[in-house]
């Protein structure tokens, strides 16, 4: 910066830190300088761990824990002029990192406030990064008016880089669709006022010229940004996107420019064909329908990536929607025999989920019990998921060493870990929990397996226990004396409790976790009020799972949840 850099400390040098209100008390204000000096200090030499500490550093001197955009701090406003400073310097060091944070500080704000007239006074400056060289730069500077539709176009025909011109279309759809209607203008029969109807048509006719333009990629992104503003846009584009997130010469080309304003990550091309199917999942058979041909696709071309992901779509359709069942049934089970371990261990855990449905698949499910394919995020193997189906299905293939073979993976292990929503290896508990008929072939198995948790005060010793008891056995070895504790159970429902829990549960939709508790007490009861009739036939035709887990539980507590909504609704 040449004598511009003597200047800027000299004014850093004059702001008396010390009176300015700190974001915290292990983060004095005073500190600010010092870090800034460590910014523009740094260089190519300077190790990267070491700039993404005086970043990290910056960010806690600056902004409050939990700072929305554009509530700023007295701190954040005084040192707003030298980031700007050294953003606008092209020897900084990570700059982009450096405009994510001048977004935070120099967003929004409270209107006529002494904050908001200092950030005013830098937008001039700020709008220099614009233009930077440096496309990345730009692409973070975008940030800066990600919810001015105006300014965005102003960008769009200037920009030149795909990765910019990406994350351009995908911001512009999104401000367009959430500009402020002015409530004192008429509105047309959409509720949009002739200014926002406006803007809308010359947001939608930019994207449709990226639609019908050149580059493939920029066209999946104008259908994607399309969507806010016009809800069949995917519908109406679906064949152009198969056949371009299909093309495996592409693939590549989406993990180089496909950038929004909220991920410094590129998107891959599964990524995209997910928030396409996500797009389309309003209409389950239509989002069904997409993530089989993708498979079907995937088979065609051998992308095992593509199939990965059409697995990975019919999981996440699946589990929030039932109805997408009939199209995810044939869907895995034809991919029960794929080269790729991933894809098999994922269909044999959909067909697994899907209970007795999975029935007419069980040979096929057998031919793969000592499959040891294995994904490479989620434990167990294929084998392992299809006897687990098969013991859904209630097929007695499953039944030979099954018990040895769910606990040995887990001996000596202090527990596990796993995403909530993932297809991952179901709890021993719930593998063994429901096959109380075969009682006879397994209770041998089931209490050795105790024997030898409790020697080695092994974490399953919880697990098998409950098993017995739900088996209506002991669940104490011989001469263990300690009574083992009953589960604890709520206080019992009154009908009026009861109805209400249901009511709630059916208007909100938020899961309630007395609820299987409500209509077990409605069973006995006996008898259904008009309103809690019409609130359970309701929820018998949702199409959602009625659980509060997202990953297989889901399936089990929708099912059993299900099953006593019918008994309820059995009763006069």
């Amino acid at each position: 910066m040449g004598s511009e850099a003597g200047e800027m400390w000299e004014a850093l040098d004059a702001v008396d830190w010390r009176a300015l209100e700190a974001v915290g008390p292990d983060h004095p204000a005073t500190d600010v300088p010092k870090v800034l000096r460590r910014i523009a200090r740094a260089d190519a030499t300077t190790r990267p761990e070491a700039v993404e500490r005086a970043y990290g550093d910056l960010q806690d001197l600056l902004l409050a824990p939990g700072q929305t955009l554009g509530r700023g701090t007295d701190v954040g406003t005084a040192a707003l002029p030298f980031l700007v400073d050294l953003a606008l310097d092209p020897e900084t060091a990570a700059r982009p990192v450096l405009v994510d944070l001048l977004a935070h500080l120099a967003c929004g704000g409270e209107a006529d406030s002494a904050r908001a007239a200092a950030r005013w006074r830098q937008w001039p400056r700020l709008r220099r990064l614009f233009d930077d060289g440096d496309p990345v730069v730009r692409r973070a500077a975008l940030q800066l008016i990600a919810d001015r539709t105006g300014p965005l176009l102003e960008r769009w025909h200037e920009e030149t880089d795909l990765s910019v011109r990406v994350a351009l279309s995908l911001a512009l759809g999104r401000a367009a669709a959430a500009a402020p209607v002015d409530p004192t203008e008429s509105t047309d029969a959409t509720g949009a006022t002739a200014a926002t109807a406006a803007t809308h048509a010359e947001v939608r006719a930019v994207l449709d010229s990226a639609l019908h333009g050149e580059n493939p990629v920029l066209r999946v992104a104008a259908v994607i940004a399309a969507a806010p503003l016009d809800p069949q846009a995917v519908l109406r584009a679906r064949p152009m996107l198969l056949e371009i997130l299909a093309d495996p010469v592409l693939a590549p080309e989406f993990g180089q420019v496909w950038y929004t304003l909220d991920c410094e990550i590129p998107y891959e091309r599964n990524d995209v064909a997910a928030w396409v199917v996500e797009l389309l999942e309003p209409d389950t058979t239509e989002a069904a329908s997409f993530v089989a041909v993708l498979a079907e696709t995937g088979i065609r071309i051998g992308d095992a990536e593509l199939r990965r992901c059409a697995m990975d779509e019919a999981w996440r359709l699946l589990s929030a929607r039932p109805s997408a069942a009939a199209a995810v049934l044939p869907l895995a089970a034809g991919l029960l025999a794929d080269p790729d371990d991933d894809v098999r261990y994922k269909a044999a855990h959909l067909l697994a989920v899907l209970g007795h449905r999975a029935a007419p698949y069980a040979d096929r499910l057998a031919a793969l019990l000592d499959d040891p394919g294995e994904s490479e995020s989620f434990d167990g193997t294929v084998g392992d998921h299809a006897r687990w189906a098969l013991t859904r299905i209630g097929d007695v293939r499953a039944l030979p060493d099954l018990v040895e073979r769910l606990v040995a993976p887990y001996r000596d292990m202090q527990g596990r870990g796993f995403v909530p929503r993932d297809p991952r290896q179901p709890d021993v508990a719930d593998v063994l929990r429901p096959l109380r008929a075969h009682t006879g072939v397994l209770l041998p198995a089931v209490r050795e397996a105790l024997r030898d948790e409790v020697s080695r005060a092994g974490w399953l010793v919880g697990d098998l226990r409950a098993v017995l008891r739900a088996w209506g056995e002991n669940p104490l070895l011989p001469g263990e004396l300690t009574p083992y504790p009953q589960p604890w159970e709520p206080p019992p429902l009154e009908p009026a409790q009861a109805e209400a829990t249901v009511l709630a549960y059916a208007a909100d939709g938020q899961w309630h976790w007395t609820l299987t508790y409500a209509l077990d007490t409605l069973a006995r009861h006996g008898h259904l009020a008009p309103p809690v009739r019409e609130a359970l036939t309701a929820l018998r035709a949702a199409d959602r799972r009625h659980s509060e887990y997202g990953d297989y539980r889901s399936f089990l507590q929708d099912e059993e949840v299900r099953a006593r909504i019918d008994r309820a609704l059995a009763l006069p």
